[in-house]
């Protein structure tokens, strides 16, 4: 093993590891474990230490909501980051701080097991073929990240996930430059739930400062809570736990498997209601986020890169059973007639209400730049399967890593990929594209 140069950070120093002509820095801690005293708060500065830490070996990653993940390795001290250093990277190289998704609940920047090193997010290969510093970092998800709980107890803080990115963005801030890395040229990007997040940060003033541009993949902009679904729903989690609202201390030591069941019964709960929101999600409480984040987004004046799939709809329509396809319509408040088609319309339906049109709502109006993509490629393996260009079928091929629903292996879809890198480097390094901003002609660059 070839270890990396040793860097300086405010904390103290950190030494990696070098692979495939790349620097890997990997579990950093940038904020304190956020267990004990600090469970259910906002994130405090880690403690500085003497020597040099060892970083050879990615974090685990924040507790999992179960369902659709292949993390297995999670836990609650989870407030670590990893970056990404080409050895041919250009002087002052853009950074890019990626956001992952899961619906509030699943995600991570960690390893996949305890048995593994395999990354869930691996972006080497990214970092090489975008030449930035790339960033990934864990955020608190499902109760510990997004649970309303201070309507209950002011000591349980709000929206922890939301004050984790801002802690990992000012550690960028502050450090970065020592890993070659241009500090005052920071592009965050992030998917579904990672995006959502991007676009309620746009809009928060203790972030404004923290990053130049974004990158917004397929936001689900409609899945935020108002203070009031979020209590009812706060409510009924606490039922599934077992947890009294005079016992909510209990909730600092509970056991990961209790997390997980608890997690998966609420998510079943919210889904019966007919709610099309994540069931963890971020809260429209009027102090942290004070309005909503669409509105508040279009204030901003940083340049935005924002775009979904042709058939996002895919991925949550194609699983119903025909026979409920009339009832799951109505839950959304679709009125659609049954046909031999309806599924297909009622897919496309909820691409435009939940992502298309929310989007290009947001990139008409912002008072920034903005520019704007439909993604329509389908790898030959999700073409064989009908499966259409469904919600994070872009991820396998953006990273060029496949997964058992998205192989990557064909030319085309190599190519697909490395236009995706190249446009996403250029707007890191110009924050332009080589397409009319949305505003003004209100065209979209169709990626294929």
């Amino acid at each position: 093993m070839s270890y990396s140069r040793t860097i300086a950070t405010e904390y103290g120093l950190v030494r990696g590891i070098v692979k495939d002509e790349c620097e890997l820095y990997l579990g950093i801690p940038f904020a304190a474990p956020p267990v004990g005293d600090l469970a259910f708060k906002h994130p405090v500065p880690p403690k500085s230490w003497k020597g040099v830490l060892e970083v050879a070996r990615a974090p685990i990653s924040p507790v999992q909501g179960k369902g659709r993940t292949a993390i297995t390795a999670d836990g609650k001290d989870c407030l670590y980051l990893n970056v990404f250093v080409p050895l041919d990277l250009p002087a002052d190289a853009p950074v890019m701080v990626w956001f992952y998704g899961g619906s509030y609940a699943n995600g991570g920047c960690g390893r996949i097991s305890d048995e593994s090193d395999e990354l869930y997010y691996d972006l080497l290969k990214y970092a090489k073929d975008t030449k930035t510093v790339v960033v990934t970092f864990n955020y608190r998800l499902n109760l510990e990240g997004f649970l309303n709980l201070n309507f209950i107890n002011a000591d349980f803080d709000r929206n922890n996930g939301l004050y984790d990115q801002m802690a990992a963005l000012k550690f960028v801030r502050n450090n970065i430059n020592k890993f070659g890395g241009d500090a005052d040229n920071v592009t965050v990007f992030g998917q579904s739930a990672g995006a959502a997040c991007i676009l309620a940060l746009l809009g928060m003033e203790e972030a404004r400062t923290l990053f130049d541009k974004a990158i917004m993949q397929s936001p689900c902009a409609l899945s935020f809570w108002s203070e009031k679904q979020s209590k009812r729903y706060t409510h009924k989690y606490l039922s599934f736990l077992g947890v009294k609202i005079t016992e909510l201390n209990k909730l600092k030591d509970l056991d990961v498997e209790a997390i997980h069941e608890a997690n998966k019964k609420l998510r079943k709960f919210v889904f019966k209601e007919g709610e099309s929101n994540c069931a963890f999600s971020p809260v429209i409480d009027g102090v942290t986020i004070k309005d909503d984040p669409v509105k508040l987004a279009k204030e901003s004046n940083k340049p935005i890169l924002i775009g979904t799939c042709a058939q996002e709809g895919d991925a949550f329509i194609n699983g119903i059973k025909g026979p409920l396809l009339p009832l799951a319509a109505s839950w959304f408040g679709f009125k659609l007639k049954w046909s031999k088609d309806m599924r297909r319309v009622m897919s496309d339906n909820f691409t435009d209400f939940f992502y298309k049109n929310p989007s290009h709502e947001l990139a008409r109006d912002i008072k920034g730049p903005s520019w704007v993509y439909e993604y329509r490629h389908m790898t030959p393996d999700i073409e064989k399967r009908g499966a259409g260009c469904f919600h994070a079928s872009e991820l396998p091929v953006l990273f060029d890593k496949s997964t058992n629903y998205c192989k990557v292996e064909d030319p085309v879809s190599k190519r697909v990929g490395e236009k995706m890198r190249e446009y996403w480097s250029e707007f890191a390094y110009t924050g332009k594209l080589p397409w009319t901003e949305f505003k003004e002609n209100e065209e979209v660059k169709g990626i294929n």
